[in-house]
């Protein structure tokens, strides 16, 4: 066997790489979550495959998180960390590219006579404030609960990181339900009218990204009860729990753009 397939094989031994499906799964869930934004029996397909391609993931890196380097020194900023930093910059962009259609589609909606609607939001609509606002204090709260997980992990409280992940995911669950329901009693769709597309294409990317940041934090409690987390291996817990602060400050953007109307 050459060298370069002996260094081949200890990297994929120590649980670094391997061949795996999933990454072009949730490429093409994603292309069809996005283009059910046009053509919405898409998303159907869509929705279901990101989740599974996600699980299917998730599984494969826990399956290969035994075999991986044990960290024998504490890092404070780790290549995970870097890693999520990145990611949350390109989803920052998208995001943003999202924030920029609602805007241009309020500008179109208020200054175009033929527009569909003739106002924004359409009249008769109205967003139960109180609600929302209920939901937005359940995600900013398993924003606290979760950075208190990850402060009681590195002080090696472990039990009681677990029960505030548990936590957390109850009160991600919660917000989700909320939203459905919400969605359940808006009186619109996404094709009624531009202002139906565009609240439903901001909310729901963002309620995909909890979806997303739930999932994860799962495999985060999964791997602590199976004893694979301790005081030094910790890169990964933190850079999810960066993500799910982003998820809470894309959220309160939403909060006072989309519901409370302040720009």
């Amino acid at each position: 066997m050459s060298e370069a397939a002996i260094t081949q094989n200890q990297t994929i031994t120590n649980g670094e790489v391997h061949n795996s499906i999933a990454p072009l799964l949730i490429s093409l869930a994603i292309t069809l979550c996005l283009g059910g934004l046009l053509i919405w029996p898409l998303a159907i397909l869509g929705i279901p495959l990101l989740v599974y391609s996600i699980y299917l993931w998730v599984g494969e890196e826990v399956k290969l998180w035994p075999n991986r380097k044990e960290n024998t020194e504490f890092e404070q900023w780790g290549d995970a960390s870097w890693a999520m930093l990145w990611l949350i910059i390109t989803e920052a962009i998208i995001f943003a590219a999202f924030f920029a259609f609602w805007f241009w589609a309020r500008w179109h909606t208020i200054n175009w006579s033929g527009a569909v609607g003739g106002s924004w939001p359409v009249s008769g609509i109205e967003h139960d404030l109180v609600l929302v606002s209920i939901n937005t204090v359940l995600l900013l709260t398993s924003g606290v609960t979760a950075h208190k997980a990850l402060e009681c992990h590195l002080e090696e409280a472990y039990d009681k990181s677990k029960k505030l992940l548990i936590l957390t995911i109850i009160l991600g669950l919660a917000f989700l339900v909320i939203q459905l329901y919400e969605y359940s009693t808006a009186g619109f769709i996404w094709s009624s009218h531009a202002y139906g597309t565009a609240f439903f294409s901001l909310t729901g990317l963002h309620g995909l990204h909890v979806l997303v940041g739930l999932i994860m934090i799962g495999a985060v409690l999964f791997l602590m009860a199976k004893g694979h987390y301790d005081r030094p291996r910790h890169d990964s817990f933190r850079a999810i729990i960066m993500y799910w602060h982003f998820v809470d400050a894309v959220w309160v953007l939403l909060f006072f753009i989309v519901y409370l109307e302040v720009i």
